[in-house]
């Protein structure tokens, strides 16, 4: 049999497992989980459907794109024994309507593309519906008292920020992706060993598509003066990096900051990322959050068309602008009602970002959520809106 004629045969056979592996735990999930002797639950499978709905409008409110979104999600652990931990997560998601059909080549986008093994299967893509189902992790874990070593598709967060986590290095949280709560993973191994109950050095490397997109570092861990400290070097992308960042608390007041620094490689300068960050809680619930971002590489000026500016974000740009500032005010109104308002502010540029948003929980596994993401900026000298989009999102946990 010829390559040509094989290959095919293969990647037909996979989109077909990972449909019918994905069908089938979704159906096991709504029996019994599986306990041993102890009561300890040594198989375990939760997940969610969500339905998205969304409205994208020009500056103007007018030239209306709807898109849709089913989503749905797999969480399948498994404990075999004190000392081992595995858990395979798949992603499936229907994508259909005037957005899939308004933006070339969707299919592509809506990869992780940190994933050095594609682990995704397009079992439909046509010009207006993408179907794609996608294994989202799929890790093997070996702790003890002292160790703890993973390896796989996994989550390796080093970040300590709300919203911008410059220290991030290895898997870059979008935050307008608000739908992605389980944030993207990488292929790689994470091994951590702990000093103390309050200290740990971690080793971490992630290896990609392509062999000059690896990461790897090491980070120690520490608390001190009842601040939580974290040092990290290694290398991003055959750039030497750099970071530190601390969590604490003025008074009554919580105190974070990242920084992070990439040396120059061949004709790229050096880069610095670094954020500030202050939360606090009110009477009567109120909440607050202010946080600043800078970027030395980003955009210093107004920008004439921001639709040549990408909002793809990496850990060298968390932010395509410069200086950028953020103030997050949310309140829990009744226990089944909250909103939540941040907005967004990058001086020089002038850009301007407000994401207004309101959650009801209307049973305790069903939410509805209300989110709007409005995109203003000075072009050609005048301050005017960019982009509005609304979303309108309901999600059943089981």
């Amino acid at each position: 049999m010829s390559t040509s004629v094989f290959l095919p045969k293969v990647c037909f056979n996979f989109k077909i497992a990972l449909l019918l592996s994905s069908c089938f735990l979704w159906a096991i999930s709504l029996q019994a989980q599986n306990s041993d002797s102890t009561g300890r639950k040594t198989f375990e499978v939760r997940g969610y459907l969500k339905d998205l709905q969304s409205l994208t409008f020009d500056n103007n409110f007018n030239n209306l794109i709807t898109g849709n979104l089913i989503h749905n999600r797999i969480n399948v652990r498994w404990n075999p024994g004190t000392k081992f931990t595995g858990a395979i997560e798949f992603r499936n998601r229907l994508f259909w309507g005037e957005e899939v059909r308004s933006i070339p080549g969707f299919s592509k986008m809506i990869r992780n593309p940190n994933e050095a093994i594609n682990l995704s299967a397009l079992l439909i893509n046509s010009e207006s519906v993408v179907l794609q189902s996608t294994i989202d992790r799929f890790w093997l874990e070996y702790h003890t008292s002292k160790w703890d070593a993973r390896v796989g598709r996994q989550r390796i967060n080093w970040g300590i920020g709300t919203i911008w986590n410059p220290n991030d290095i290895f898997n870059t949280y979008n935050f307008l992706d608000f739908d992605y709560e389980e944030r993207p993973g990488r292929d790689g191994v994470k091994v951590s060993y702990h000093l103390t109950e309050m200290s740990n050095i971690e080793l971490a490397a992630a290896a990609a598509d392509q062999r000059n997109k690896t990461v790897a570092a090491i980070k120690y861990f520490t608390n001190k003066w009842d601040y939580d400290l974290q040092f990290s070097a290694g290398v991003y992308h055959e750039k030497l990096t750099m970071g530190a960042g601390w969590s604490g608390r003025i008074k009554d007041a919580g105190f974070k900051g990242e920084v992070q620094y990439f040396a120059p490689r061949g004709d790229t300068t050096a880069q610095i990322n670094s954020t500030l960050e202050t939360d606090y809680v009110f009477e009567k619930g109120w909440y607050m959050n202010v946080g600043f971002l800078y970027n030395s590489n980003g955009v210093t000026k107004p920008v004439d068309n921001w639709n040549f500016v990408t909002f793809r974000l990496s850990p060298q740009s968390l932010m395509p602008t410069q200086w950028n500032s953020v103030i997050t005010i949310g309140k829990e109104f009744t226990p089944l009602l909250s909103g939540n308002l941040s907005c967004i502010y990058a001086p020089g540029t002038n850009l301007m970002i407000l994401l207004p948003s309101i959650k009801y929980n209307i049973a305790s596994n069903v939410d509805i959520d209300f989110i709007w993401q409005s995109f203003f900026a000075e072009q050609f000298g005048q301050f005017d809106g960019i982009s509005h989009r609304c979303f309108i999102r309901a999600k059943w946990n089981f």
